[in-house]
């Protein structure tokens, strides 16, 4: 998990409750709440898991997830079996049933998800809960592989690969993965946003291909 985030990762942690750092009117969780129910201690994808609800399903964030996206029943079987000694506080749990806006911050949403889900290995819970997990993600301000608690990029590669082989497979160049989605999206749509005929002459090419910086 990464080791620079303020707040006692994403806000304090306690035994039983919640700390008196937690804000009850403004039903925040954070990751520590989430890793010490965890069914297995030290899962990359629980840690990612407990990275992504506890900043994207804050209703305090900018670009607020209510559920991951995945309705209060899914997302409700997604805790109890990822988190199954995990008893969410109420106001945190009704802020989950709020509608998924579609606009602002999240107008992609939709379709970034829609091109995970067409590309899982198996249209099961567990890859469609990996599909909402991943697009929750992406409406992070960081590279993708910290806006979900990875160790590296080279983690996230590994996930993308595991769960959506054919989708991760067309990224020949290493792109960053956040840019790759995106070009993936407006070419679906038929939208030529390239300046240059060739990557590698292309002036932006650092922003799409440079160095994601793994320092702690």
């Amino acid at each position: 998990m990464r080791q620079d985030m303020s707040q006692e990762m994403l806000y304090p942690r306690s035994h039983g409750g919640l700390t008196a750092g937690y804000r009850p009117a403004a039903a925040y969780i954070g990751v520590w709440h989430l890793l010490g129910h965890s069914t297995e201690p030290g899962d990359v994808l629980g840690g990612a898991y407990a990275w992504v609800i506890a900043a994207r399903c804050n209703p305090g964030c900018d670009a607020f997830v209510p559920a991951l996206g995945l309705g209060p029943d899914a997302f409700a079987r997604l805790l109890a079996g990822r988190f199954p000694r995990f008893v969410p506080p109420e106001a945190w749990l009704a802020a989950q049933s709020a509608v998924l806006q579609d606009a602002g911050p999240l107008a992609e949403f939709g379709d970034l998800l829609q091109l995970l889900l067409d590309h899982r290995t198996v249209a099961d819970e567990h890859h469609r809960q990996v599909a909402h997990l991943v697009a929750a993600a992406c409406m992070g301000s960081d590279h993708l592989w910290q806006d979900l608690g990875l160790p590296s990029r080279q983690a996230l590669s590994t996930l993308l690969s595991g769960h959506f082989p054919q989708l991760a497979a067309k990224n020949t160049g290493d792109m960053k993965w956040k840019k790759f989605f995106y070009k993936q999206l407006c070419e679906r749509e038929g939208i030529n946003v390239c300046k240059s005929p060739s990557c590698s002459v292309c002036c932006d090419y650092e922003k799409c291909f440079g160095p994601e910086d793994e320092s702690r």
